[in-house]
């Protein structure tokens, strides 16, 4: 059978997918379209096959298309959570009329028979075919991605696609709130079928197919959200500066609980950067109130190749309940800076040449008197 193909030229097969390859072609264009921040929508309408003569002297002319929506298995995660989000794609597309464009000869069975055989194809008109999806975030600095494509094939009327899995990640720096997501959908359908009678065959017209494409953007919302109402602010630490090579140092880490909810059996392990280490490295509180402050008190030893000037981190993870979930983390950072070493040298340098000067003035003195 002879079918019209998305580049506008006439192709001899009996099956609708004759010209699907030519999808690929179509989608490439789109990609790279959609990557240089063209509107998908521009995609679709370029290029639009121009169809043959024959059908505008088809029996029927159908009206409506695929209408795809998506759903979401889960809307809301957390700071800092990596996870799978799992999206399916639902057809609502429908057919809104038929028009008679020619009534098959009451007298002529090989007309009677293309159009029964062109009544029944044009249903296939809804189904979206070929779908790929682009899921793309609004704010990239707050949720990354990891796999944005997917390819769930053909998806019927009120028919619900595969699942379809997007590893991403909130990042901890992400503000709680709502984020948008765009999930851009490129397929190909029926736009047109024509089935052409034969004397000699009537049981086997020819059936012409004209496909297009089409594109959806569809919006998405996501919810960021805190894993607990209690957080955790570092407000100072005490001492700020500790010496190279100095051991048994107690740290005093002042933090305040920021957020709306208690925080319960809260214990805080620090865990310093390289350089500085930890001999006692817990520090449980049994319960901090909402606005409320406690000291935290760790024990530190300084390697003596320390890098004088530098501020070192101290990562402080919180393992805690609070009054909806148990077993919650979070964690902050806190700093100390490394003395300058050479200064305290240089000091007691001075204060010694200082004191030797003085008893050799005092020998000298001594000895004229004699």
């Amino acid at each position: 059978m002879i079918g019209k193909g998305l580049n506008g030229r006439l192709e001899n097969d009996a099956s609708p997918h004759a010209a699907l390859p030519l999808f690929w072609i179509a989608l490439a264009a789109y990609l790279i379209l959609s990557l240089s921040s063209i509107p998908p929508a521009l995609a679709a309408q370029s290029g639009a096959p121009i169809p043959p003569e024959r059908f505008s002297a088809d029996y029927y002319k159908v009206y409506g298309t695929p209408n795809l929506t998506a759903s979401l298995d889960r809307s809301r995660i957390y700071q800092g959570e990596a996870t799978v989000l799992t999206m399916t794609l639902t057809n609502r597309g429908r057919i809104t009329s038929f028009e008679i464009n020619e009534e098959p000869a009451a007298n002529k069975r090989e007309e009677i028979l293309a159009a029964q055989r062109e009544l029944e194809l044009e249903k296939q008109r809804t189904v979206a075919q070929d779908v790929f999806v682009l899921l793309r975030p609004e704010n990239e600095s707050a949720i990354d991605i990891k796999r944005s494509v997917a390819f769930p094939g053909n998806i019927r009327e009120g028919q619900t696609s595969p699942r379809l899995e997007f590893p991403l990640e909130a990042f901890e720096n992400a503000l709680p709130g709502s984020y948008q997501l765009a999930a851009l959908v490129n397929y190909t359908y029926q736009k047109d079928v024509a089935v052409k009678e034969d004397d000699d065959r009537p049981e086997n017209p020819d059936v012409y197919y004209w496909y297009d494409s089409l594109s959806q953007t569809i919006p998405i919302e996501l919810i960021v959200e805190r894993r607990s109402g209690a957080r955790f602010e570092v407000l100072n630490v005490t001492p700020a500066t500790l010496r190279p090579g100095s051991e048994g140092n107690v740290v005093r880490i002042r933090v305040k609980n920021v957020g709306d909810d208690r925080a319960t059996d809260l214990v805080a392990r620090l865990r310093p950067e390289s350089g500085l280490y930890v001999s006692v490295d817990e520090s449980p509180i049994s319960s901090l109130e909402p606005q409320e402050e406690a000291e935290l008190l760790y024990k530190l030893d300084v390697s003596k190749d320390a890098l004088p000037g530098k501020n070192y981190q101290l990562r402080i993870l919180f393992q805690f309940s609070d009054s909806r979930r148990d077993d919650l983390t979070d964690w902050e950072n806190a700093y100390l800076r490394i003395e300058e070493g050479g200064r305290e040298w240089a000091l007691a340098i001075l204060l010694f040449l200082a004191l030797l000067a003085a008893v050799l003035i005092l020998a000298v003195r001594r000895s004229k008197k004699a």
